[in-house]
């Protein structure tokens, strides 16, 4: 999947706050038992004046599957969206940050799954799993 392309289209990105939105999708959210959801995370600065860090792929931290931290925390100290040891392509906003790494997930049953990505007070939209029966 091209996640900058894809996004451009996202009908569901995360809510603004103070011009910053986080935003994950996937090819699909419908799946049957034992096919991969591959989530793509998106980090988007609207307003001008900032800059975004755009190399990659970064460690994703602070997702929650079913409400259940699955990734590491958000780490003390360097923070994941604007690192203090950097060396790479800076980018001045409004800009999007793709660079991330993809997370995966396997699901054996049918349900419904909900997942999230939240670093400090920006939290993503919620991205909705159906795993049906086949």
């Amino acid at each position: 999947m091209d996640v900058a392309e894809a996004y451009a289209t996202w009908p569901d990105k995360g809510p603004l706050l103070h011009g910053r939105r986080l935003t994950i999708l996937a090819p699909s959210t419908r799946l049957r038992p034992g096919e991969t959801l591959t989530v793509a995370h998106v980090h988007e600065v609207v307003r001008t004046g900032e800059e975004l860090y755009v190399m990659g792929p970064k460690p994703v931290y602070g997702e929650e599957l079913d409400g259940r931290l699955v990734t590491p925390p958000v780490p003390l100290g360097d923070h994941p969206l604007v690192p203090g040891t950097y060396d790479g392509v800076v980018l001045d906003s409004p800009a999007v940050d793709v660079n991330f790494e993809p997370t995966e997930y396997r699901f054996d049953g049918p349900g419904r799954h909900e997942l999230r990505w939240q670093v400090d007070d920006l939290v993503s939209n919620t991205l909705a799993v159906e795993v049906v029966a086949p």
